[in-house]
């Protein structure tokens, strides 16, 4: 099995790459790309951590970009040294950390007890997101979980959202192409149930570069997975797949399976890498 979309603590994951490699060597698992958000800071010691303990690590990062629902584009296979994509990263930094602050004064407007000083104490070092913010208003008692904060919190259009400025989904797809990269979409089953259709959303990405989407993911029932693979046919995009694990961020989510309705062969990966070679 493979998994193509993990995360570790150099976004909103709770293992480090080294850690995280190390959890999918003992899972059984033959490859994983490694693909935070807006960053490749963790690619290096996990590719380094694969050669030690005989785990294939695919470079990775996902991409976040404007649109009228949340987007995020993989880029896989990715030379993390690029000028031009670390460039884009950088600016993408700058907005999260203009963000954090903004969305702690809103919860404290709310009558929220929490400041940076907290949500700081809480990441340990971590590049600091809103899970933090939320491990923050859990630990203080004003919820149970993580998840209820995103829930009446955090959650995109929630009272304490902030929106967080992002790449156009043409500058993202070309950021990733610039690094040698294959541009996927992430966990697309969402762009299902827009009223446009989904398949001029899917055109319009590939008019800019994308070269497929992520059929396989954690979030997908067998319903949608079977309509991403029909689109994908139609459309002549490579198929990916991946758990999008976070750690104890999404604790119901485990490396390699999912909720358990993951098996992603490693026939994905050999096309996907037919698909690199091919350029």
């Amino acid at each position: 099995m493979i998994d193509l979309h993990v995360h570790t603590t150099f976004s909103d994951g709770t293992y480090s790459p080294e850690d995280v490699v190390e959890l999918a060597k003992e899972k059984g698992l033959f490859a994983i790309a490694i693909t935070d958000h807006d960053t490749t800071d963790g690619v290096k010691m996990a590719l380094k951590k694969g050669e030690e303990i005989g785990l294939k690590i695919i470079s990775g990062v996902e991409i976040s970009a404007d649109f009228e629902i949340e987007m995020h584009i993989l880029g896989l296979f990715i030379d993390v040294d690029n000028k031009v994509l670390q460039t884009k990263l950088k600016m993408l930094e700058v907005y999260r950390k203009e963000r954090n602050p903004k969305i702690i004064e809103k919860l404290r407007k709310m009558g929220y007890d929490i400041s940076m000083e907290d949500v700081e104490k809480v990441a340990s070092g971590e590049v600091i997101g809103r899970p933090h913010i939320a491990r923050v208003l859990v630990q203080k008692g004003y919820f149970d979980s993580t998840k209820a904060v995103f829930e009446n919190l955090l959650g995109f259009g929630k009272a304490a959202y902030v929106k967080k400025e992002k790449l156009k989904p043409y500058e993202a797809i070309g950021a990733i192409k610039e690094a040698k990269g294959i541009a996927i979409l992430a966990h697309p089953h969402k762009y299902l149930y827009l009223e446009e259709g989904p398949e001029n959303v899917f055109e319009e990405l590939k008019e800019y570069g994308l070269d497929g989407i992520e059929v396989f993911h954690s979030e997908h029932t067998e319903k949608e997975t079977r309509e991403l693979l029909e689109i994908a046919k139609k459309l002549d995009f490579v198929v990916s797949g991946g758990s999008d694990f976070h750690g104890a961020n999404k604790p119901d989510i485990e490396i390699g399976i999912g909720r358990g309705n993951l098996n992603i062969e490693v026939r994905i990966l050999e096309e996907l890498e037919r698909k690199v070679a091919g350029r």
